[in-house]
């Protein structure tokens, strides 16, 4: 197999379940080295012996993305486990909270928009030395990459996501323009629009009953995807869809595209 990020080192936020964990264990199996990062230590730590088993190179540092100091650290830990910096930042960390608008709280609203939008924005800023200064330092500098998690509620908007849908569109904004103040770094910034994915954030999980969608909602999401949905083996969504592309976006196959977004909805985007 070709590795498409020999020698690279990246850094991936919520890498202990889902969509993180996912990106995670197949950027490794293409050779980069993994700072892993979530608020939660204990799965941290599983895939961190995942790796380490398979005799990948990581580390993990747990950090709460919605606190600027935590984001730092998480970068100084990257630059100590490679002083050469970071080539790969994928912002995957996120969280739902739904209500629909007449009913939703400020509490919710609020803990949206920091953990998916002022999370995402903390870790770039705080990325600065280890890749803006960098590739800054280096002239024409090596290729690197910025990944964000955005979602179709964030392109079309979605009833019950009000916040959801407005820390998304924000990360869509801060993509765009990412790419364009960083381009002369030879800096790629890139956005990835999921429709359903199965994750905790949509399978109710015992943990967390304030996650995962209501049964009638799930079966009417079901039913329209049998409809117009994909159809193949793997049925909706699965965290490997978007790692696949989060690998693309990591990689020198993407060496010419930044400040897109990228819908991997299944053909679903305009029927639920």
């Amino acid at each position: 197999m070709t590795k498409l990020l020999e020698n690279k080192t990246a850094v991936v936020t919520g890498a202990g379940r889902g969509i993180g964990k996912a990106t995670a264990l197949l950027y490794a199996e293409h050779g980069a080295n993994l700072v892993l990062v979530d608020i939660d230590e204990a799965p941290l730590k599983e895939v961190l012996e995942e790796l380490t088993a398979k005799g990948y190179k990581a580390v993990y540092k747990t950090a709460n993305i919605t606190k600027e100091a935590d984001c730092k650290d998480v970068f100084s830990k990257a630059l100590e486990f490679s002083p050469s910096g970071v080539d790969i930042l994928a912002n995957i960390a996120g969280i739902t909270r739904d209500a629909v608008i007449h009913k939703m709280t400020a509490d919710e609203w609020n803990f949206v928009i920091d953990v998916n939008l002022k999370g995402t924005y903390n870790m770039i800023q705080a990325s600065v030395p280890a890749m803006r200064d960098k590739a800054k330092d280096e002239g024409v500098a090596a290729t690197r990459s910025i990944i964000n998690i955005s979602s179709t509620s964030g392109v079309k908007g979605n009833a019950g996501q009000i916040n959801y849908a407005a820390a998304k569109a924000g990360i869509n904004g801060i993509t765009r323009t990412v790419a364009k103040e960083w381009a002369r770094f030879n800096i790629r910034c890139n956005s990835i629009a999921p429709g359903f994915i199965e994750t905790r954030l949509t399978t109710a999980p015992s943990d967390d009953p304030k996650l995962g969608i209501p049964e009638q909602q799930m079966q009417m999401i079901q039913m329209l995807y049998s409809q117009t949905g994909l159809q193949r083996k793997e049925g909706m969504g699965k965290p490997q869809d978007i790692a696949n592309i989060a690998l693309f976006f990591a990689s020198d196959l993407s060496s010419y595209v930044s400040g897109q977004v990228l819908i991997a909805a299944g053909a679903m985007i305009d029927t639920y």
